[in-house]
């Protein structure tokens, strides 16, 4: 098909995967040989719907660089619930969404209808969400064997195009409500409602950083302002709060962002 983005991509290769599981695999990344195979083995012999693997970054050669495990707080030797998983990750700080670290059965993905939002940047956060409030049986994979390159200057998250840094921003914005809808939905679940709705927090940092920093026009800024605000979530950064930082950070995010929405 024609280029219309890793979202399409990915849902293209969805429609047409035929066998029992999905893995996927970005463009200039590099895997181990034995990787897929070892992740596969775990998942059958553990009955998992979701296996969660471990990587590494690198620049060039991956093959040569010391190979830094990207994640290291998961519960390597247990079989959990995605509900647990995402409450201990944002417990831990570490709730890596990366779908190349993913090993999913193949029904999952087609009985619960999941698939990524087209034109979205940073597309895993909510498709790895979604993921995992259906998954039911989830393990994990300390070995590193997946190598993320992180030295093409080509990527669109290194971008200095205004353009791309606004789609970035409208993004994060979408996901932040995506998250906070997620949360709304699981309210009987007081633990989980908080763990999503922190993590939406999180997620603002990234937004916040792009509206202070990378975009500097006044126009973009406030356009981006006014859709934040019309969402009605401003609200949620005032609430899991861990600390007075967080509380000062609400404040401030809130105020800035007001004040983008209505500068001239």
């Amino acid at each position: 098909q024609e280029n219309k983005g890793l979202s399409e991509a990915r849902n293209t290769g969805i429609r047409h995967a035929s066998g029992e599981w999905i893995a996927f695999v970005d463009g200039d990344d590099w895997l181990e040989k034995s990787t897929l195979s070892t992740w596969l083995e775990k998942a059958k012999e553990q009955r998992l719907d979701l296996l969660i693997g471990n990587g590494f970054k690198f620049n060039e050669n991956p093959e040569q660089e010391v190979k830094e495990p990207i994640q290291t707080k998961q519960p390597w030797d247990e079989v959990i619930s995605g509900d647990e998983w995402i409450i201990r990750s944002v417990r831990n700080n570490e709730w890596c969404h990366f779908a190349w670290l993913q090993l999913i059965r193949h029904d999952v993905i087609s009985l619960n209808k999941l698939s990524f939002i087209p034109d979205m940047m940073h597309e895993d956060i909510l498709w790895t969400a979604n993921l995992a409030l259906v998954a039911k049986r989830v393990g994990f994979c300390e070995k590193v064997g997946y190598g993320y390159r992180i030295g093409n200057t080509n990527s669109i998250t290194k971008s200095v195009s205004i353009e791309k840094i606004s789609r970035r921003a409208n993004s994060y914005i979408d996901i932040m409500h995506g998250l906070i809808a997620l949360a709304h939905r699981k309210k009987d679940n007081a633990i989980l409602n908080k763990a999503l709705i922190r993590h939406a927090n999180r997620e603002s940092r990234h937004l916040f950083g792009l509206l202070r920093k990378k975009i500097s026009s006044h126009s973009i800024r406030k356009q981006l302002a006014q859709k934040f605000i019309a969402t009605g979530i401003g609200g949620n950064l005032f609430k899991e709060m861990g600390s007075f930082n967080d509380f000062w950070y609400a404040l401030r995010f809130n105020l800035t962002v007001y004040l983008f929405s209505k500068k001239k």
